[in-house]
């Protein structure tokens, strides 16, 4: 017979109690660790580099998220970090040779340039380079 105060813990739950230390220590790196990995993607499009920043820095903006940006001559740093400070990744816009074209470049937590991660960013730069 079980004792009336035993607690019942579910597979799921469990599971998760002991996975959550493993995604939080992911979050860990700073912005120039992850600079040091090879982006997860990588794109060009025909857009003029600051305004494709600056939209970047607006789309970018959701609920226990901060983004910052540095810009310099010709191009921009976003870091996007979650409420705890944790870097979640990282966009590398610059003007692309001189012409009417942006090059972004994105560095995500989460994988590298053979995974499926840095989706939403890709699509926040889609976005952004639409007239």
């Amino acid at each position: 017979m079980r004792h009336p105060s035993a607690m019942k813990i579910s597979v799921p739950t469990t599971l998760a109690v002991l996975f959550a230390p493993l995604l939080a220590l992911g979050g860990c790196q700073s912005a120039a660790q992850l600079e040091e990995k090879p982006p997860t993607w990588t794109s060009v499009y025909q857009a003029q580099w600051e305004p494709m920043a600056n939209c970047i820095v607006a789309r970018s903006q959701r609920p226990l998220v901060t983004v910052t940006p540095t810009f310099s001559a010709g191009r921009a740093n976003i870091v996007v970090k979650n409420a705890a400070g944790a870097v979640l990744g990282t966009f590398d816009v610059r003007e692309y040779r001189g012409r009417n074209a942006t090059e972004v470049a994105y560095r995500s937590i989460y994988g590298g340039p053979t995974s499926d991660a840095g989706g939403d960013a890709r699509d926040i730069a889609d976005r952004c380079a639409r007239p």
